[in-house]
């Protein structure tokens, strides 16, 4: 990692934090970040305190520095390494790069770093062969006055298919020094509800690694025994919600294993086995005592636990999703939730009253019937079969009206 810093340290400087009774209510945990694959450069305009910068992203690959990685697990022979002649050794072959994050004053003149990142300084959060053939992208997030880090989440992907893998990435606002970088995993498979966010108050930040940052304290851990984090979103500057999925992973038993990679166990004369494949798949197992449990957890950044409840209305992709929906005038969150895959019921979480947790059964809800009120909030939430229809009172988020169609319809 290479770092020039071209201004004195001190130049970012954050203005004073508001009192939380003014501080903007800007938490949305509806929203959705999205990279674009398509650019390799872009500049954004950040506000950093009372400071404007521009933030200029960059990436080349090195095609005279090729690296190689054994052994490969995801990868098919078409990455094979051509120094082995074989897909057998389980070697691929990939380019080293150069990820250049130089940030700037708002004339573009004068500079306030210029960072240099390599491969290597990700190689203990991504999978060796991931980090060997991919073409990182990457994207900011966010600006934490608190702990003075610029937020970003790097994508590593095996190129021509959907095994992507995430890690965060913070740098020092004021020297472009690296302060950490934690693994997300899986931006496809088991990908988790969970975006690297800023609280809008800019105290603390949400890593997607199983832990919250915090500024002036200790790492908060959202870790817990025998389960997974499958989401994690910020509901106030001071609260977020987490869900877990109770269980443990094991090996799946001999006889519901995979069949091997009619490529990968071809013989190919005279190739050297310079390796096994790695360790066999793996599956979520959990007891049905634990999914009866309440997985989720609204919680204070503090740790305080202020409410639990059972969540189990994931939409059926290849990620975890929680179908959701904020209504800005009522302040209040509304949560699809189900049972067995089928929708039952909204959950209400209002920003005012974290701690207050409303199921309403859709059974309750009166029919829909044109036309559409005033002050009612129209919103749709599939459940990847159907589309639910809401119509909510931003007076009252609990008068509710539902319709209720196919998906696609």
């Amino acid at each position: 990692m290479a770092t020039t810093p071209t201004q004195p340290v001190g130049v970012v400087s954050p203005a004073p934090v508001a009192s939380p009774a003014t501080l903007p209510d800007t938490a949305d945990n509806t929203r959705a970040y999205q990279v674009n694959f398509t650019e390799s450069q872009a500049d954004t305009l950040l506000l950093l305190g009372t400071h404007r910068y521009w933030l200029h992203l960059s990436q080349i690959a090195a095609s005279t520095k090729p690296l190689e990685y054994a052994p490969a697990t995801l990868a098919s022979k078409f990455f094979a390494a051509p120094s082995d002649t074989a897909w057998r050794a389980h070697r691929v072959r990939g380019y080293e790069g150069t990820y250049t994050f130089a940030l700037r004053d708002s004339a573009r003149r004068a500079g306030v770093f210029n960072t240099k990142l390599h491969k290597r300084d990700f190689l203990h959060t991504n999978k060796g062969e991931l980090l060997t053939l991919s073409e990182p992208e990457f994207q900011y997030m966010g600006y934490s006055s608190g702990l003075k880090a610029l937020v970003f989440v790097a994508y590593f992907g095996l190129p021509y298919s959907d095994v992507i893998d995430r890690t965060a990435l913070l740098l020092d606002a004021r020297s472009g020094q690296v302060k950490g970088t934690y693994r997300i995993g899986s931006a496809s498979f088991e990908a988790i509800d969970c975006d690297p966010q800023v609280a809008p108050g800019e105290q603390a930040i949400l890593t997607c690694a199983g832990q919250l940052l915090r500024a002036g304290q200790p790492p908060l851990s959202l870790k817990r025994p025998h389960a997974e984090v499958r989401a994690a979103r910020f509901l106030t500057d001071t609260t977020m919600l987490v869900v877990y999925e109770f269980g443990d992973y094991r090996p799946v038993p001999p006889q519901e294993e995979f069949a091997p990679d009619e490529a990968a166990s071809m013989p190919v004369a005279g190739a050297p086995v310079t390796a096994q494949m790695a360790q066999p798949p793996m599956e979520f197992v959990s007891t049905p005592a634990q999914r009866r449990l309440p997985n989720a957890i609204v919680l204070s950044t503090s740790g305080r636990q202020l409410a639990t409840f059972h969540y189990d209305g994931w939409l059926p992709d290849m990620g975890y999703s929680m179908p959701r929906h904020a209504v800005a005038a009522s302040r209040t969150y509304y949560f699809l939730n189900g049972e067995n895959g089928k929708p039952k019921s909204l959950l209400l979480l209002s920003k005012a009253r974290p701690d207050s947790v409303i199921q309403l059964p859709l059974k309750t809800f009166t029919k829909f019937q044109p036309p559409r009120r005033r002050q009612e909030v129209k919103f749709v939430l599939s459940d990847g079969t159907d589309d639910c229809t809401f119509y909510a009172d931003s007076a009252n988020p609990r008068h509710i009206r539902y319709a209720r169609r196919p998906a696609g319809n």
